[in-house]
């Protein structure tokens, strides 16, 4: 192909790139302010605007900026969180139903922060399940991280038995170790018994409610932590794109990038699992409608999806708090129900 011709098909998709690009930021930027100006009560624009600016009342002021502005935040930066770790397992599996609950990780996440509210129930009883004195709040990001890369690594280390790792048997394994800690995770919640198990079950399903400024800042260092662990990926997850012995011949380590890959994809989804629980769907959808975006630049598709993870997620928190207000459905909840339908269409169209 001719210099002349490259450069033609260079700029339609420099001009797309630029054009989805503008149109993310716009959206980012919309979706949270729907977030502040809807819920059980609505405000005016000009009530959001004062309460921003510190010239509201008390009453907007508190609800401005103590609860929907941090809510907004942390549903934006979970919805990254869960669609680039999607878009992380998909890519490494070369599966496009792979996601962090398919293959177990937000199991894993999930069965160790339920351990810890428990056990922290049992050295430090309360109202507050929160409160066990080893397991604040700080700390469940960690928790729930440490959780999933060890469903991760049994996943990996259980796909590599008997002829080395596939894509086919990464997901295999993760769909079997996934249904195993979903039971033990339940069976744990209905062995525990306790008053606390209403609130527990709220958060396995997912939920923004009550999350405070407290929340966003122990889970933004994991965030920084992944993004980067994305970039230092990009290069090798291009090359892991091509079949195995070609990547191979360019001198790539393959298991060695698939398990550094497996561990930033089990980092991003679990300690967001670990502030809100375990949220579905958005690892699913957002890769897909990235790569339909964005075309087979991995950059570009990592740019989408966090533009349309984090939107995802306010919009689905926005719509669980307002279309049955004053009552809520959590965002895990609205997510599957805007999931469901799409993963079976995925189904549909497997050979």
């Amino acid at each position: 192909m001719s210099a002349e011709a490259r450069d033609a098909l260079k700029l339609p998709l420099l001009r797309r790139t630029g054009v989805l690009m503008w149109l993310g930021c716009g959206l980012i930027v919309l979706t949270p302010w729907l977030g502040l100006q809807f819920g059980a009560t609505d405000l005016s624009l000009q009530q959001v605007l004062a309460g921003l600016s510190g010239e509201g009342s008390t009453h907007v002021q508190r609800v401005v900026v103590d609860l929907r502005l941090p809510r907004a935040l942390i549903g934006l930066i979970i919805g990254v969180h869960f669609a680039v770790s999607g878009w992380l397992l998909q890519l490494l599996t070369r599966n496009p139903l792979a996601e962090a609950g398919i293959l177990g990780i937000s199991g894993g996440a999930s069965l160790v922060a339920v351990a810890a509210f428990v056990v922290g129930d049992w050295l430090q009883p309360g109202d507050n399940p929160y409160a066990g004195v080893p397991f604040a709040l700080q700390y469940l990001p960690l928790l729930a991280m440490l959780g999933g890369l060890l469903a991760a690594l049994a996943v990996y280390g259980l796909s590599l038995r008997h002829g080395g790792l596939s894509p086919m048997k990464l997901t295999l394994t993760g769909a079997v170790l996934a249904g195993m800690l979903h039971a033990l995770t339940t069976g744990g919640l209905a062995f525990w018994g306790h008053a606390h198990t209403e609130l527990v079950a709220q958060w396995l399903a997912g939920s923004l409610y009550g999350t405070t400024w407290a929340h966003l800042e122990a889970l933004l260092p994991w965030t920084l932590i992944g993004l980067l662990g994305v970039l230092i990926l990009l290069r090798p997850l291009s090359a892991m794109q091509l079949e195995d012995e070609h990547a191979r011949s360019l001198g790539l380590h393959l298991n060695r990038w698939r398990a550094i890959a497996l561990v930033v994809a089990a980092l991003m989804a679990a300690s967001a699992v670990g502030i809100v629980g375990p949220v579905g769907f958005i690892g699913l959808l957002v890769p897909h409608i990235s790569r339909r975006l964005a075309g087979s630049g991995l950059g570009v598709q990592f740019l989408l999806c966090t533009a349309l993870g984090a939107m995802l997620a306010v919009l689905a928190d926005t719509l669980g708090r307002t279309v049955f207000a004053p009552y809520e459905l959590p965002v895990g909840v609205v997510s599957a129900a805007l999931g469901v339908p799409f993963f079976l269409y995925l189904l549909s169209r497997q050979p």
